[in-house]
């Protein structure tokens, strides 16, 4: 059987459906946990504008979205099917917080969702290129620091508590060579490559915050003149999320869906630590 996933507004006030889109893929995530193992899960982020969405793309041959980064199923004009939308709830939420400290609780839940999606090659091409130059031997803590509108509006921890936190995991962990940072804000960056005695890497050249344009309320990552910036914005955080997973230790955000789905979909994290 077949299931339907169509993204909606969580209410008229947001201005596309769905929501930032690491929080679209945990949406993802929790619809896989309402279908069975044989079941497939195929996304329509087309009949409502979602936060990637980016009409002047033409190189992938497809108004949805979800499309542009992922293979996926499809439906045949007269196959049935079981429609379902974003707005169900599913068997994990963002209360689970203990949850996503273990990635073994989530083997189940990373092989329906690799059932039904596949990164496209070129993500795949993207993320082994970084590996291979900075990740590959080398053992790596990966660290998700999220600051700006949440830290602004949510209290969220701030760049301190993350420096004192990795200090305390590479002493637990002395064979850590490096630091992995993903992140939206600059300053995290330049504090933490002053704070640590060990090498950080990240993605150069990402949309993140700075002194400039601190993007302090929630819609200010989603306004950009850059070009494809829609589009971009959402692979600069699919290159993170899966980047993450290549990493042998995690330091996960507060509060973050990108922390949580790189925790479900680990592909070599041996331990999660938390703030």
């Amino acid at each position: 059987m077949k299931h339907k996933l169509e993204f909606v507004k969580i209410s008229n006030e947001h201005l596309f459906a769905g929501v930032g889109f690491g929080g679209n893929i945990f949406i993802v995530l929790n619809s896989l946990t309402n279908i069975s193992d044989d079941d497939l899960l195929v996304v329509d982020m087309e009949t409502n504008e979602c936060v990637c969405t980016q009409p002047d793309l033409k190189d992938y041959n497809t108004n949805n979205c979800w499309e542009y980064y992922f293979d996926q199923p499809t439906i045949k004009s007269d196959e049935p099917f079981n429609r379902t939308n974003s707005l169900v709830s599913g068997k994990i939420g963002y209360g689970h917080g203990d949850s996503f400290l273990y990635p073994e609780n989530f083997i189940e839940l990373k092989n329906k969702f690799y059932k039904s999606f596949q990164l496209k090659q070129y993500i795949v091409d993207l993320l082994d290129d970084f590996y291979n130059q900075n990740l590959k031997n080398k053992i790596t803590l990966g660290v998700q620091v999220r600051l700006t509108d949440m830290k602004k509006h949510h209290g969220v921890s701030g760049l301190n508590s993350y420096t004192k936190r990795i200090n305390e995991i590479l002493e637990i962990h002395p064979e850590i060579e490096q630091v992995f940072l993903s992140t939206d804000d600059n300053e995290a960056i330049n504090i933490l490559k002053q704070s640590l005695n060990k090498k950080v890497v990240y993605y150069e050249d990402m949309f993140r915050a700075d002194n400039s344009n601190p993007h302090t309320d929630p819609y200010d990552r989603y306004n950009s003149d850059r070009e494809y910036h829609k589009y971009n914005l959402a692979l600069e955080g699919i290159l993170e999320i899966f980047t993450l997973t290549k990493c042998d230790y995690m330091l996960k955000a507060d509060v973050s869906a990108l922390s949580m789905v790189a925790t479900i979909l680990s592909e070599n994290i041996k331990k999660v630590y938390k703030i």
